[in-house]
């Protein structure tokens, strides 16, 4: 028991660092005469962590709940005002190159199951020369220009503007799919993907966002890979709403479980799919239901473990694919996963005994 508190305790200190960042970097501007000057300014933001009302409980309960818990808002806003800093440059040179774009962002902060208050953030740069039909659609007139030059074109220029814009900042043009942007006066990283639109026959059809698709270039590759980011958030949020949050708790918690362990080897989009494949009755949640939800993930887990043909049937949330395929999720990461879970299930049974609550009806009251 002592092994499993001193381990929780470690990896909830850990956990606090990531989700607190009691001092945060801004950029402020100033007019002298007809210049502007950017400057740095440090701004504390006192932020409340639900697991600060649980001092009497076990270190595991309140990893538990603090793993489970959405990243302060407030955290979330400066990552989208540190991508809009970012984009404002890019949409200035873009459109003054002949090469300008439209621009989305993507990732775990846009659909809230991100676990860091200073997560980076995916910034769509997607051409306004030419989209992209799924067939049988064609196009009235086809393009005559080369969309892998296209979207380098936008890469490269990219990464000039961003030297110039933000000198103090690392840029990296190493990524196949993207370009980043990190330090001096950006308190975030931020991941700039050249693409285009793909406009899917569900999208020509209903003419909603969440139906249209977007082609990523990769440059090792040299192809553009189909990507439906906003059909995913949408899947993602519609069950999240369905289970009073329960979704995106258990999505929170076992990406929370991979960074604290390094042994599990499902990325964060896996994580992602897997939990959207729980039964929503286990799923759904109520305040204060942590634990039971727990309880459930765990049941989930050893399920399927006992059924491998669930596993096999398994689609991602925008069902473009299979989960566990070549080159994706692979059973033995979700080993890692259900392991990992089962030590913090018997950390928290501990925790419990000494109020001789079970596990499924444990309610923690904050």
């Amino acid at each position: 028991m002592r092994g499993f508190e001193l381990d929780y305790d470690h990896r909830l200190q850990d956990l606090i660092a990531r989700r607190t960042a009691p001092v945060e970097i801004k950029a402020k501007s100033t007019r002298f005469g007809q210049a502007t000057v950017e400057n740095q300014y440090y701004q504390a933001s006192p932020i409340y962590e639900v697991y600060n009302q649980l001092g009497k409980e076990g270190s595991a309960i309140r990893y538990t709940v603090g793993a489970m818990a959405r990243i302060d808002p407030r955290y979330t806003e400066i990552t989208y005002d540190q991508g809009n800093r970012v984009k404002k440059q890019l949409d200035r040179t873009l459109l003054a190159k002949n090469a300008a774009c439209d621009f989305e962002y993507q990732g775990s902060v846009t659909n809230d199951t991100h676990i860091k208050s200073y997560s980076d953030i995916d910034l769509l740069a997607i051409t306004q020369r030419f989209w992209t039909l799924e067939p049988p659609q064609k196009p009235t007139h086809p393009y005559e220009g080369n969309p892998f030059d296209d979207l380098n074109e936008i890469r490269s220029i990219s990464c000039d503007c961003l030297d110039s814009a933000f000198p103090k900042a690392k840029v990296d043009s190493s990524g196949s799919k993207s370009i980043s942007i990190s330090g001096g006066s950006l308190s975030r990283k931020i991941d700039i993907v050249p693409a285009n639109w793909y406009d899917t026959n569900q999208y020509a059809k209903m003419q909603a966002k969440r139906f249209r698709a977007i082609q990523v270039l990769d440059i090792k590759l040299g192809e553009r890979v189909k990507n439906m980011p906003f059909f995913h958030n949408y899947c993602i949020m519609i069950r999240n709403k369905r289970t009073v949050g329960g979704l995106c708790k258990v999505i929170r918690l076992m990406k929370s479980l991979k960074y604290d362990s390094d042994s599990i080897s499902l990325s964060s989009y896996d994580l992602a799919a897997i939990g959207y494949n729980m039964p929503e009755p286990q799923l759904t949640t109520f305040p204060g239901g942590e634990v039971a939800l727990l309880a459930r993930l765990k049941t989930y887990l050893d399920s399927l473990k006992a059924n491998p043909l669930l596993c096999t049937e398994m689609l991602v949330p925008d069902e473009s694919r299979k989960v566990f395929e070549p080159g994706h999720a692979t059973r033995e990461g979700l080993d890692e996963l259900r392991d990992e879970v089962d030590d913090l299930v018997d950390a928290v049974s501990q925790n419990l005994q000494k109020s001789f609550t079970k596990l499924f009806e444990a309610r923690l009251v904050y």
